[in-house]
C-alpha cells in the first residue's frame, strides 16, 4: 500500500506541476481549443470548411467581389473605362489640349454632371492621332440634345407622311438601272415617305418589251426590296397586272425612322457622336 500511495502521490504531483503551469500559460482561446475540441469542431460544418478552402472564396477574400462593368449603350468609352494613361481634350473650337493624365482630368471635372468620353482612339500602325482624343460632355445638355433630335425626327416623319414619291420602272429595265431604282425605293420607304410605284411597258413600238419571265423577275425583285423594309403596306389597293401596267401604293410602317435602315449600326453611332458633340463643354477649372 505504501508503494501504491507513493506512485499515486508522485503522479498527482507531476500532473499538478505540468498541467497547472500549462493552463496558466495558455490564453483563453487556446484553452478552449485544447480542452473542448469537440465543441469547437461542432461549429464548423463540412460545407463551411470546403468553402473556406475553395479557390473562389480565397480569391474573393483577396480581391473582393468583381466590379460590374459600366454600361455603355452608345459603345463609347467614358470616364474610368478609358484605360489610356494620357489623353487630349478637344475644345469647343476643335482645338486639342496638350496631352495630360486621364486621372487628372477625371479628378478635375464635376463627375456629378460631366463625363469624359473617348471619341477617337490613338493611332494604330501609323494611322490616327498619337494620343486618344476625348471630349467633356455635359449629360444634361446631351439629354436635351437627344430629346431635340428625337423631336425633329418625329416632325420630319410627320411631314414625310404627306409627301408622295413617285417611281416608274420599265419591265424591260436593265439590271444596273433596276438596282438604282430599288435603292431609291428602299431609301424613300426607310425615311417614311409614301411611294407610288408604277411598272409599265413602253408605248413606243420601237422599244423592246420584256418577256413574261423578265417581268416576273422584276416583280420578284421589287417584292424582295419591299420586304426588307419591315411594316411596309399598301395605303391603296394595287392595280394592274404583272407584265402590263402595275401600280403599287406603298406606305412605310409607323415605326419608320428618319434614318435609312441600310445604315444600321453606323447610323446609330453617328447619331450618338452628334449628340456627344452637341454637348461638348469647356473643361472645368482645377
Amino acid at each position: 500500500m505504501k508503494t501504491s500511495q507513493c506512485l499515486l502521490n508522485s503522479s498527482i504531483a507531476l500532473r499538478n506541476v505540468f498541467i497547472s503551469k500549462s493552463l496558466v500559460l495558455e490564453s483563453p482561446g487556446q484553452l478552449q481549443r485544447l480542452l473542448l475540441p469537440a465543441i469547437a469542431n461542432s461549429f464548423r460544418s463540412p460545407s463551411s470548411l470546403r468553402r473556406l478552402h475553395s479557390t473562389r472564396y480565397v480569391s474573393l477574400i483577396k480581391k473582393g467581389p468583381p466590379r460590374a462593368a459600366s454600361p455603355a449603350p452608345d459603345n463609347l468609352l467614358r470616364n474610368y473605362d478609358i484605360k489610356y494613361p494620357l489623353v487630349q481634350i478637344r475644345q469647343p473650337d476643335n482645338r486639342l489640349s496638350p496631352p495630360e493624365e486621364t486621372k487628372s482630368v477625371l479628378r478635375r471635372i464635376d463627375r456629378a454632371r460631366y463625363d469624359l468620353v473617348l471619341i477617337v482612339p490613338p493611332k494604330k500602325e501609323g494611322k490616327g492621332p498619337e494620343y486618344p482624343i476625348c471630349v467633356v460632355v455635359d449629360r444634361r445638355a446631351a439629354s436635351e440634345a437627344a430629346r431635340a433630335k428625337e423631336k425633329a425626327e418625329k416632325e420630319i416623319k410627320k411631314a414625310n407622311k404627306s409627301v408622295l414619291k413617285e417611281l416608274e420602272i420599265n419591265w424591260a429595265i436593265a439590271p444596273h438601272d433596276l438596282a438604282t431604282k430599288m435603292k431609291q425605293l428602299k431609301k424613300f420607304l426607310s425615311k417614311g415617305y409614301r411611294v407610288q410605284l408604277r411598272l409599265y411597258n413602253p408605248k413606243e413600238r420601237s422599244k423592246r418589251r420584256a418577256t413574261p419571265e423578265e417581268a416576273k423577275e422584276v416583280h420578284k425583285v421589287v417584292l424582295q426590296i419591299i420586304a426588307e423594309v419591315p411594316g411596309t403596306a399598301n395605303f391603296k389597293p394595287t392595280t394592274g397586272a404583272v407584265g402590263q401596267e402595275l401600280i403599287m401604293y406603298l406606305q412605310p410602317s409607323t415605326k419608320a425612322t428618319g434614318t435609312a435602315a441600310a445604315d444600321g449600326k453606323a447610323s446609330d453611332e453617328t447619331a450618338t457622336m452628334e449628340v456627344a458633340e452637341a454637348a461638348v463643354v469647356k473643361e472645368a477649372g482645377p
